[in-house]
């Protein structure tokens, strides 16, 4: 199913796979589109399985690399073909927070945004992350007078927590905080965030009928 050589996403429409797709357009690499759509339960197929046994979208094969998880693919895809750029370097300052931000997108605002979604707001001292209003001062104070996460340097780090808390802001889980709107609007205004976006949520999807 993965190709010999070159990149291949495995992405589905209305997914977390935005996260990688964005990625590679800011990249502006030559990759490769496997749908698995999973409206139709294609990630839980046997072909599937083998490359990710998850059963999650995205996974990237990179010739013989396979990477799923979107910070993984971040930081492979971000080292490899973006190291100095959208990727600091190991020697620069800035390389501890650019780490911190890709950890932190998925080990601490997603599973926070899920379970204050169901109502689960537990105190910050029983959990790894904080609690939310902890959390959403963490992002707006990081964020203030900034306009990335690496101050005027764009990153990975901004496409994969970007990604994020775009996503949030959408569904309503994140407050309408100003310095979260501003950041949010620097991001959906780059070509390359439309153009994954094109790609993941395509209009008919919320079409009426």
């Amino acid at each position: 199913m993965a190709a010999k050589w070159g990149i291949t996403l495995y992405h589905s429409p209305a997914s977390r796979a935005f996260t990688a797709y964005w990625l590679l357009e800011e990249l502006g690499v030559p990759f490769d589109v496997q749908t698995v759509d999973i409206s139709k339960g294609d990630q839980k197929k046997p072909d599937y399985l083998k490359l990710n046994p998850s059963g999650k979208v995205p996974t990237i094969t990179d010739g013989k690399v396979l990477v799923s998880e979107n910070p993984a693919i971040c930081l492979y895809l971000a080292d490899r073909y973006g190291y100095g750029s959208l990727a600091p370097k190991i020697d620069e300052t800035e390389r501890g927070a650019y780490l911190k931000w890709m950890v932190y997108s998925t080990a601490v605002l997603e599973p926070l945004l899920v379970l204050h979604g169901k109502k689960i707001d537990l105190p910050g001292r029983e959990t790894g992350f904080g609690d939310y209003d902890e959390v959403i001062g963490v992002l707006t104070k990081s964020l203030q007078g900034h306009k990335y996460l690496l101050g005027d340097r764009f990153s990975a780090a901004d496409v994969m927590l970007g990604s994020v808390i775009s996503t949030a802001l959408y569904r309503k889980e994140l407050p309408e905080h100003p310095v979260l709107m501003d950041y949010n609007a620097r991001l959906t205004h780059r070509e390359a965030y439309h153009r994954a976006a094109d790609a993941t949520w395509p209009p008919h999807l919320f079409s009426a009928g």
